[in-house]
């Protein structure tokens, strides 16, 4: 556990959370600033920052308990679809640092777009990126 960790504080069962599914290694809570009913948050229990510093073991089980609430929250909300989001860093929009993934229910008409655009890449600038990450 973290000092001055919010999500560590819910798994110690120190400060309140709208639990959905809790196992060994995860907790799936309601996110207290919801932008979309059934807006869920997974965490590991054990603390780890951003996904750099998660265990191999604890970022799969994070994932199986994001598939298990997925199935979960499309069988009883019926969403149109599902944004699944996880952040890392300031610079990648992380603001609880401790690793996290949101599922938001998506309505067609909901309030919610996208942060960008899709535009195709440069396959000779994708090249060139495959190389510098491959190079020895």
């Amino acid at each position: 556990m973290a000092a001055e960790c919010v999500f560590c504080d819910i798994v110690a069962g120190r400060l309140h959370a709208e639990i959905l599914f809790e196992d060994e290694r995860t907790v799936a809570f309601l996110d207290n600033t919801a932008v979309m009913e059934g807006h869920t948050l997974v965490i590991p229990k054990q603390h780890a920052a951003d996904i750099w510093a998660v265990s191999e073991d604890d970022a799969a089980a994070v994932m199986r308990t994001v598939h298990r609430m997925a199935a979960v929250l499309d069988g009883v909300l019926e969403p149109d679809g599902m944004t699944l989001f996880q952040a890392n860093r300031p610079a990648g929009w992380q603001d609880v640092f401790h690793l996290h993934v949101h599922l938001v229910p998506r309505l067609d008409s909901d309030h919610l777009h996208r942060p960008w655009y899709v535009d195709r890449a440069d396959p000779a600038a994708l090249a060139r990126t495959r190389h510098r990450i491959l190079a020895p």
